[in-house]
């Protein structure tokens, strides 16, 4: 059973989701028609404000994965725990789950239950299967309850970026669903160098893509570590190729739709740019300053080496503190440090960001309160974030850490939180005044201090959030203005669904081998010219009008 459900295909889904919509008038036994007819839009009465409570109350039906189960209280529940008695006693909703799966299987266990017609009554899904439930016009318009019961705080995080995370869920100016937004500057590529081995060579940090270069030669050729050995080299890499943060000083951007100097999208993985860059990454291994052996190893095997001393540079994104932050608990003069992208011209290098999506909260048509989908996120924002978070957040998160809000229904985090926490700390790791700082931010400025005494587990916290910092190379691309956006950010095209797959692999076998040497550079306009014949063109295309349409 597990292993049909893990091969129904999208078009298979959307097949059923036509046949079930269309051919058997409503097919949802929760809102059954005598008619007929598809169920009509929800007619809502006034339920008050944003976390007035129902009475009598009401119920809901969702379904959950089992993301957050390790953070459950002892003795509680997905079914049963801190958020769904606090949706009872304050807010009148009683949250019941059809289903309840591993991670891993909800996005499969959810088509299926798209496919039967029986839906819950707050839907939790993915782009694809917003799109497909969009189209057959099972979802609530919820703009007018948006506009009407959204706190304050739900409508400020909503408004980051320009509104950028409701726009794949508007269509037509009208609002089907609301999302997961924590914003794109997270998806920030950067630098990492192991600042002692600079210091060790007598290296100045780099201002320049050439003096990565000359950085990565150095890291290979003049023993860094001081073993007498020849046995380090440069720049880590694995066979996924995070090669972006090299790449973007030549202004290449893989896999992200920018606009030409003709205003049209087209795909940065197909630039000349790249090929340039792809040119000095095939030099540089054939130096021996890329590890040999990364075109057959998975990131937990590169990073391995990484942690064995073996590579002095990662292009890796803010997070990479915690792949190495047991080196500095075994020798404490490992100094891993950021850097922005650095460019190989007189041009600024940019990051190439990515709006992420964690979830999209939509509610089934004909449902009678899809009101109560804004009253369940203001409900979480309030928990977490708002006025009652001193007295309450611990309680909701079992613990001040900030984990536990996947047990909630629904939730968003405040986009972009981590940036403006590091704004925080670093103000007050000057001034000594804490009487401002929010609860998150004042977790990680303990958690600084206490590395700052010793405590070489807090080391990552530090390299994150610190004045020199993962999120302070954030901040100086936010403040810069040296964010490259992706333009494409609505559901998977068409011809994405049934190609994509197929460029990804033709993208990832031919840039290895490139690399290796064992393909020509100028192979790579062989490469375009397939990425454009097996399905590229077509997609660019869709893309295009998919941006134009919305």
């Amino acid at each position: 059973m597990g292993n049909k459900k893990k091969s129904l295909p999208i078009v298979a889904t959307a097949i059923a989701l036509s046949l079930i919509f269309s051919g058997c008038a409503n097919g949802n036994n929760r809102e059954n028609s005598a008619s007929g007819e598809p169920a009509s839009p929800a007619k809502t009465e006034d339920q008050g404000g944003p976390l007035t409570k129902y009475d009598p109350p009401i119920k809901l039906s969702s379904t959950m994965n089992e993301t957050g189960k390790e953070t459950l209280a002892q003795g509680d529940t997905h079914a049963n725990n801190i958020w769904t008695r606090g949706y009872k006693d304050e807010l009148g909703i009683e949250v019941s789950y059809d289903w309840i799966v591993a991670d891993a299987n909800y996005n499969d266990k959810m088509n299926v239950t798209m496919a039967s017609g029986d839906l819950p009554d707050l839907l939790k899904v993915n782009m694809v299967q917003f799109e497909q439930l969009h189209e057959a016009g099972m979802l609530e318009d919820l703009t007018d309850v948006y506009d009407k019961y959204a706190s304050d705080l739900v409508k400020e995080y909503y408004s980051e970026e320009d509104g950028a995370g409701l726009k794949p869920v508007t269509k037509d100016g009208k609002l089907y669903a609301m999302v997961s937004f924590g914003g794109s500057l997270d998806s920030s590529d950067m630098v990492w160098i192991r600042k002692d081995w600079l210091d060790k060579l007598g290296l100045s940090e780099p201002k320049s893509l050439q003096d990565i270069i000359k950085i990565a030669e150095d890291f290979t050729f003049k023993d860094p570590d001081g073993n007498g050995k020849q046995d380090t080299y440069g720049i880590s890499l694995n066979k996924d190729l995070p090669i972006n943060g090299f790449l973007l000083g030549y202004h290449a951007y893989l896999e992200t739709w920018i606009k030409n100097d003709q205003g049209d999208i087209v795909n940065g993985t197909v630039q000349p740019e790249v090929k340039t860059g792809l040119g000095e990454l095939q030099r540089l291994y054939k130096e021996g300053v890329i590890d040999p052996e990364f075109g057959v190893k998975d990131f937990a095997k590169a990073m391995e080496d990484v942690n064995a001393g073996k590579a002095g540079i990662m292009f890796l994104p803010q997070w990479a503190p915690f792949q190495v932050k047991d080196m500095i608990k075994k020798d404490p003069n490992v100094n891993w440090v950021p850097y922005p992208v650095q460019s190989i011209d007189d041009q600024p290098a940019k990051t190439q960001n990515h709006l992420g999506l964690g979830g999209i909260f939509a509610i089934r048509k004909g449902y009678e309160h899809p009101e109560a989908l804004v009253k369940l996120l203001n409900f979480q924002a309030e928990k977490m974030f708002g006025e009652s978070a001193a007295t309450e957040r611990a309680k909701y998160l079992n613990g001040d850490t900030g984990l536990g809000f996947q047990n909630a229904v629904v939730a968003n985090l405040p986009p972009n939180k981590n940036v403006k926490a590091q704004d925080e700390v670093e103000e007050v790791l000057e001034s000594g005044d804490t009487s401002k700082m929010g609860l998150e931010a004042k977790l990680f400025y303990d958690d600084i201090l206490a590395y700052r005494d010793g405590d070489l587990d807090k080391w990552h916290i530090e390299r994150i959030f610190g004045p020199l910092s993962s999120q302070s190379v954030i901040k100086h691309y936010r403040d810069n203005d040296l964010i490259v956006m992706n333009e494409f950010i609505y559901a998977p095209t068409k011809t994405m669904n049934s190609k994509q797959a197929t460029l990804d692999k033709l993208r990832a076998e031919t840039f290895v081998k490139i690399i290796y040497g064992s393909l020509s550079i100028d192979e790579f306009d062989k490469f375009v010219a397939n990425w454009k014949k097996l399905g590229g063109d077509q997609i660019t295309q869709e893309v295009n009008e998919a941006i134009k349409g919305n």
